[in-house]
């Protein structure tokens, strides 16, 4: 939190659970299509996004960079598009990527579609930039996801 209060005007959390209690000024939100895996979660914060534009990344990514979080936020600004995906040694992070307001119902339709759950099939339907990210330590780390108590000591 002490990295994302002073970056972003609103914090949301997909796939919260209802009812559990939240970090003061952070908004919860239930995944509105279950089992989509992070392209719910993204769905769902893009529902009650009030601004424009969404960073997204994973809940298990704790050491998140401020400085990487900055400068793939100025090259949205400098190159705009719908998502602005990250990218390391050529593969898409689409979980430290910015996403517009505005693809919301294209989502919408792709989930209801019948869309794949894997939120890189959903970036060939919208104009989807890439930032390739520095492959250095800094990028290793703030890239790191802790889904097992081992992983804090990689």
């Amino acid at each position: 939190m002490n990295i994302l209060e002073p970056l972003f005007s609103e914090i949301i959390i997909s796939g919260w659970p209802s009812g559990d209690p939240l970090p003061p000024g952070v908004t919860g939100v239930s995944d509105n299509y279950p089992g989509m895996g992070p392209l719910g979660g993204i769905e769902a914060a893009l529902r009650s996004l009030r601004s424009q534009y969404l960073f997204v990344f994973g809940c298990d990514m704790p050491w998140l960079s401020e400085e990487l979080i900055k400068e793939q936020a100025n090259e949205f600004l400098r190159s705009p598009s719908d998502i602005l995906a990250a990218r390391t040694a050529g593969l898409f992070e689409p979980l430290h990527s910015i996403y517009s307001k505005s693809i919301h119902p294209a989502m919408v339709t792709y989930i209801e579609g019948g869309g794949s759950p894997a939120v890189i099939d959903f970036y060939r339907l919208v104009q989807t930039g890439h930032y390739d990210l520095p492959q250095t330590d800094r990028t290793k780390k703030a890239l790191t996801n802790i889904n097992r108590p081992e992983d804090i000591i990689r």
